[in-house]
C-alpha cells in the first residue's frame, strides 16, 4: 500500500485487492486534481467537490460501503456537523481520516464504531478543525500504530510535535506500508510526516 498527501485533508491510498487489481482511493479530491483515475472517492465535509466520472464510486454520507475488496464505513461526527470519519480496510490494513473534525473528543460511540486503527489521518491546524492539544487527546482515544498529520501549516505542525513529544522528523514523499511491518499499539505511535504532492 501507498499513501500520498496531496495538502489539506486530501490523500492518495493505492493498494490492491485480494484478487490482485489495483485500487486507488482518494479522500477529498481538490478540485484543480484530475482524479478520474480514481475507483472510489471518499468525501468527508463537502458533496460538491467530487468528481463522476466513468466507474468511480462515490461516498460522502454515513454507513457502510465494500468496494472491490475495500471496507468502508462512514461514520458521524456530531449532529451539527457535516463532517464524516471514514474507516477503511484493505490488504488488512485499517486507516480512519478523521475529515474536518472540529470536537475535542470522541464519544464511546464514535470510538467503537472506529474500532482498532493501524494508520490514523488527524487534523492539527485549529482552523477549521481540531488544534494540536486536542489532536492529541483524540489520539490517545484512538491509539493507532502510525500518525498521519493533516490540514496544517508549518507553526502548527510544530506545536503538533512538541505536545505529542516529537521532534525532527524527516519528511516523507509517500508512506509505503505492509500490514507485517505495522507495530502493535501498544507500542508508541510512529509519526509520518508526508510531504504535500
Amino acid at each position: 500500500m501507498k499513501i500520498n498527501w496531496c495538502g489539506d485533508s486530501c490523500f492518495e491510498i493505492n493498494c490492491t485487492s485480494k484478487d490482485r487489481e489495483n485500487i486507488l482511493t482518494v479522500v477529498d479530491p481538490k478540485e484543480d486534481k484530475k482524479n478520474n483515475k480514481a475507483d472510489i472517492v471518499l468525501q468527508t465535509h463537502s458533496k460538491e467537490n467530487g468528481f463522476k466520472t466513468g466507474d468511480q464510486f462515490v461516498i460522502s454520507s454515513c454507513g457502510e460501503y465494500e468496494r472491490k475488496g475495500v471496507f468502508i464505513q462512514g461514520i458521524m461526527s456530531f449532529q451539527d456537523d457535516s463532517n464524516i470519519i471514514y474507516t477503511l480496510e484493505v490488504e488488512d490494513v485499517r486507516i480512519c481520516h478523521l475529515g474536518y473534525y472540529k470536537k475535542d473528543t470522541l464519544n464511546e460511540e464514535q470510538i467503537e464504531e472506529i474500532g482498532n486503527i493501524d494508520i490514523l489521518m488527524i487534523p492539527i491546524d485549529g482552523n477549521k478543525t481540531i488544534n494540536h492539544s486536542e489532536a492529541v487527546k483524540i489520539i490517545s482515544l484512538i491509539q493507532p500504530s502510525i500518525i498521519i498529520p493533516m490540514c496544517y501549516k508549518k507553526e502548527s505542525l510544530d506545536h503538533f510535535l512538541k505536545a505529542i513529544g516529537e521532534k525532527d522528523i524527516e519528511p516523507k514523499d509517500k508512506l509505503s506500508i505492509q500490514k507485517k511491518n505495522i507495530t502493535s499499539s501498544d507500542e508508541k505511535a510512529e509519526i509520518v510526516i508526508l510531504e504535500e504532492k
